[in-house]
């Protein structure tokens, strides 16, 4: 079994550190990207704390759409995961943690649900089945009578249009991730659809400005590096790339062919990840609180957990706001 040591000695850090981090002390002043880092060694060597804390104590499951591995590699979803973990400690609540797939075996005995990503109609179905307290992060299903949170995509993608308006940049592409269900249909991201709305009102849109990939960096750049062979001159002053992921990789593809940002064409992210800030230049990105959605998701399951009357179910949506880096205008 994987002790704090293993860890500390594999992240380069103290056992006193990783002993802190992984019991939530908000004292502690570390980097978020050493948070990430113990996390992220305590999942590959499978750590799992002793808890001293009574046998009927309660504990929830917390299931993700993505694998353990994907995980890892999208930082959105870790730290809406640890957002989760962090209030229900808290609150005296253990966790267990299910990747993917789920049944009826690894759910006994849970109190109640915290399911994060985009399931597709017969894994709603499923978890409403269990008939537990259950919220889902980061999509809306209000419709199918789930509590749900989620952000103001639409708020934030207004922000985006807007910026680039101001600053006199009306010539704007897309550079658009494409995202699936659990079952392998397309997920209906109101991103696009709120851009492209805006443009025509505006009488900019351009389809052919408007690129598709997959949610990675590795996209992002063949994304780009399209842009730039079929564009060439005619390549838009602008581009919002649905991910910081996505905005990685065109940075990495606008660099190889030296075009000047921001200079030439601005850039804007989406979701504020850690090494955003970090990047050259910074990443002009809009803010997604993932840690206050895994807050606020436990917040809302622990009512339903303590509620003896049935409850109408909610949506709550959170703000985003728009970061100003290096990737545009000041």
């Amino acid at each position: 079994m994987a002790t704090i040591k293993d860890i500390a000695d594999r992240a380069g850090v103290s056992s006193a550190t990783v002993s802190r981090v992984l019991n939530y002390d908000q004292s502690l002043n570390v980097t978020e990207e050493t948070r990430r880092k113990i996390f992220q060694v305590a999942n590959e060597l499978q750590y799992a704390k002793v808890h001293r804390k009574q046998p009927q104590q309660k504990r929830i499951a917390i299931v993700q759409w993505v694998d353990e591995a994907d995980e890892l590699s999208d930082l959105y979803y870790l730290s809406i995961r640890m957002g989760v973990e962090e209030a229900a400690a808290e609150e005296g609540y253990s966790v267990i943690r299910l990747f993917h797939s789920f049944g009826a075996n690894e759910l006994k005995n849970v109190a109640g649900i915290v399911a994060i990503g985009k399931f597709g109609d017969h894994q709603l179905k499923e978890l409403k089945g269990y008939r537990l307290p259950l919220v889902i992060i980061d999509d809306d299903v209000l419709g199918r009578d789930i509590d749900c949170v989620v952000s103001d995509f639409a708020g934030a993608v207004t922000q985006v249009v807007d910026f680039f308006i101001s600053h006199h940049l009306e010539r704007i592409g897309m550079l658009r991730g494409v995202e699936k269900t659990s079952e392998g249909n397309e997920w209906a991201d109101s991103r696009p659809r709120v851009f492209t709305t805006a443009l025509k009102k505006l009488g900019l849109y351009h389809p052919e400005w408007v690129f598709d990939g997959a949610f990675n960096p590795t996209s992002g750049e063949e994304m780009m590096d399209t842009a730039l062979a079929q564009l060439d001159d005619h390549l838009p002053q602008a581009f919002f790339a649905t991910s910081d992921a996505l905005a990685i990789g065109a940075l990495k593809s606008l660099r190889r062919a030296d075009i000047a940002v921001p200079q030439r064409v601005a850039l804007i992210g989406f979701n504020d990840i850690s090494i955003a800030k970090y990047l050259e230049p910074p990443l002009t990105t809009v803010h997604v609180d993932t840690e206050a959605m895994g807050h606020q998701a436990f917040a809302r399951l622990s009512q339903l957990i303590e509620s003896s009357e049935p409850v109408l179910a909610q949506r709550l949506t959170l703000a985003t706001h728009l970061i100003i880096r290096d990737t545009t205008p000041r």
